[in-house]
């Protein structure tokens, strides 16, 4: 079970590494202050590589988390809003030309999923 949790730390990581390289890495409930690039595991081992091109190698019974901040890989959220234009739900029914008339949702307006709250 802990084997399948730090390889789905590690997929999650490749795609989280490209948002700004900050994380927080702790190993047994202390702070290393460095960035994990990559990790691999030998038998009970799991393999840290850093950046600075050191490794450490721990047992896998060891705490080892790895938390991103995901905050700063959002630059920009855009809100457009579009009025008449023809709503349909998720089915592909139309629902009107009004999105303020319809219950709370998710719906199809200009080729586009909008959430109705």
């Amino acid at each position: 079970m802990k084997r399948h949790l730090l390889v789905l730390t590690c997929l999650l990581m490749s795609l989280c590494a490209m948002a700004d390289d900050v994380q927080t890495v702790t190993i047994g409930g202390a702070i290393v202050d460095k960035t994990v690039k990559q990790i691999t595991f030998d038998g009970d081992n799991v393999i840290l590589h850093f950046t600075d091109n050191s490794t450490e190698t721990q047992d896998i019974a060891v705490e080892v988390k790895i938390a991103f901040n995901l905050s700063t890989a959002i630059e920009h959220l855009g809100v457009e809003t579009v009025k008449d234009a023809k709503v349909y739900n998720l089915r592909g029914q139309y629902m009107g030309d009004n999105l303020q008339s319809l219950p709370a949702g998710v719906y199809i307006q200009s080729g586009k999923k909008v959430t109705v709250k």
